[in-house]
């Protein structure tokens, strides 16, 4: 048969290598031998052989490397020659390091034709290919044309849970579950029919990929064809991104932009943008509550900003608490709120404020109690102004405030001076017997009984700014560092600030304030001098240091009488008033002996 074929010049001219083998069968041994009849000049390049060196040679004898491969060779040549089958496969030749497709078909029986194709570069670019989507940062799967995964990278296992071997070959329908917010599968057999068109779909909203275990995660995806190098589509390309993280980061920035990041209730930003939502006729009646919580500043400055904060949250919560879902709380400045509350009647926003002031009373912060100045107006029509309904609202607030406000405020004072009491039990016998002396110096001075009464309160409350001073100061025994004694020298500026915030001590704040300055112009805070100082502050300045000099404290000995008399002789003109430190010696000292007595 071959003797008369004619076509030498045919082989020469092939693109690819080309082998014709005959197969002699034993059927005694069942055993087969592939004999090499002839080959073309391509295959002989590649493979560096000559032909006459091949040329009826044993297949095994020509590349004794098949024996060991797990493709047996000798088979299939020996099936494609008797039973007239075709086989196609990809191999790598290690001689030559090249990859080929090798075709196998009979053009007559006991003979086989193979086709050496090389496809080294196309492998490569394979590889090239895979190993870039194996490595992305997104999730990866391939498939065919009918739709059966080919290839899923680690990115794509990790967010699906579904491993390579669980769904390679598997239809990319079953495994890969995306459906958008109303439930519907978005991945289904119709895509088959959008690639094959060469379509690529390219979904950037958020929808929802279910995972193995049937957990829930947020995606975008894209879906490519993929083609050969004869641009012919064999299959398509899935790569999706969890945009999990993205979610949350929109949702973080999305609560600052329209939260108050200290109570958690909505800002100013959010009010500006959803009131014009609200104000609508289908929500009339509108209504609005106004609040204001009372006694923030006097709380700030004499228990600190903490816990004047955690007053301001505490009362952002009760209004919530009490507040229906739809109910819209916001800050509306420092210490005020606003409250929007769609299709609600002037009747209702009432019982809403009672019950706002009813939860208060139950809510106390540290020692204080809170309270909410609260006004609420409605609109009816839709011609009314919103933003006049807030004015109104406004109003009634400050009205009620102004009602509320001194009783707040006092209320605050008492717990106030109570609080230090408990922090330092020095400075509550020590003020205590500082306003009994300074009565008695008032008394010995003929000042009116009413400057008498406002002296015994002075030296009563004089004290009051070491509220904001930490207790580990207050109760040390040991000398002060720089940085403790500046925290001390703190104290008469903040008594100023609680005492001018009460109506009853408004008049002794800058008493308060000065009761640390020296005659000399050498004290604090303000460095005052001479009778610029306030009469009742170098008044108490002299009796604040006898009664603490003869008291006890545990950081120094206590002095006798005659050791601080002389203490104050000292002093006088440089601390002390010298006119002031002459009537104390002479007229009050022995009434401060009789009242240590009687007590």
């Amino acid at each position: 048969m071959v003797e008369n074929l004619e076509y030498e010049k045919i082989l020469k001219k092939l693109p690819f290598g080309y082998t014709l083998h005959k197969v002699f069968v034993h059927e005694v041994e069942e055993l087969s031998e592939v004999v090499f009849v002839d080959i073309n000049d391509l295959f002989q390049k590649f493979t560096k052989l000559d032909k006459e060196k091949i040329i009826g040679r044993k297949l095994e004898d020509v590349f004794p490397e098949i024996k060991n491969d797990n493709f047996d060779w000798v088979e299939y040549y020996s099936d494609v020659a008797i039973n007239d089958a075709e086989y196609e496969v990809e191999q790598y030749i290690e001689e030559v390091e090249r990859w080929y497709k090798i075709k196998l078909y009979s053009p007559e029986k006991y003979y086989v034709v193979s086709c050496f194709i090389d496809i080294t570069n196309e492998i490569k670019r394979k590889e090239l290919f895979e190993s870039t989507l194996l490595s992305i940062a997104e999730g990866i799967i391939a498939t065919d044309l009918e739709g059966k995964v080919i290839m899923i990278n680690k990115t794509a296992e990790r967010i699906t849970e579904w491993e390579k071997d669980d769904i390679l070959n598997e239809k990319i329908f079953d495994v890969f579950k995306v459906c958008d917010s109303l439930g519907e599968n978005k991945i289904t057999e119709n895509i088959l029919k959008l690639i094959n068109k060469g379509t690529s779909i390219n979904e950037t909203e958020t929808l929802i990929l279910k995972s193995k275990s049937e957990i829930d995660i947020p995606i975008v995806y894209n879906i490519s064809p993929v083609k050969d190098l004869r641009g012919e589509i064999y299959g398509m390309v899935v790569s999706f991104r969890d945009i999990t993280e993205r979610i949350i980061k929109e949702k973080e920035l999305d609560y600052i932009t329209y939260h108050d990041g200290l109570t958690g209730a909505y800002n100013r930003n959010f009010f500006n943008e959803e009131i014009k939502k609200i104000d609508i006729e289908e929500n009339l009646p509108i209504s609005v509550i106004m609040g204001d919580v009372n006694g923030l500043k006097l709380t700030n400055d004499a228990f600190g900003h903490l816990i004047g904060d955690k007053l301001l949250v505490s009362a952002a919560n009760i209004m919530k608490k009490v507040c229906r879902e739809n109910d819209i709380v916001v800050r509306w400045g420092g210490d005020e709120f606003i409250i929007l509350l769609p299709k609600t009647k002037e009747k209702d926003v009432a019982q809403i404020s009672k019950r706002i002031r009813e939860e208060c009373i139950k809510e106390n912060v540290e020692v204080l109690n809170v309270s909410i100045s609260l006004g609420y107006d409605t609109k009816n029509t839709k011609e009314f102004d919103i933003m006049k309904s807030i004015t109104n609202a406004e109003e009634m607030m400050y009205k009620i405030k102004m009602l509320e406000s001194k009783k707040v405020k006092n209320k605050t004072l008492k717990m106030i001076i109570k609080t230090l009491y408990e922090k330092s039990k020095v400075d509550d016998s020590h003020s205590k017997s500082v306003g009994e002396i300074c009565k008695l110096m008032g008394e010995s001075m003929n000042m009116p009984k009413e400057k008498i009464s406002e002296l015994e309160v002075l030296g009563s409350i004089h004290d009051v700014g070491k509220i904001g001073i930490s207790e580990s100061i207050l109760n040390n025994s040991g000398k002060l560092d720089d940085e403790e004694w500046d925290e001390v020298k703190k104290h008469p500026r903040i008594g100023y600030i609680i005492a001018s915030s009460s109506s009853e001590l408004a008049f002794l704040g800058e008493s308060v304030l000065a009761h640390h300055e020296w005659y000399d112009g050498s004290g604090y805070p303000k460095g005052l001098k001479g009778e610029a100082i306030p009469l009742m502050a170098r008044i108490l300045c002299i009796v604040d240091a006898y009664e603490a000099m003869t008291s006890y404290r545990p950081y120094r000995q206590t002095r006798t009488k005659n050791e601080a008399i002389e203490e104050l002789k000292k002093y006088s003109g440089i601390q002390f008033d010298p006119k002031l430190v002459d009537v104390f010696i002479d007229e009050v000292v022995t009434k401060v002996d009789l009242v240590k007595i009687v007590k």
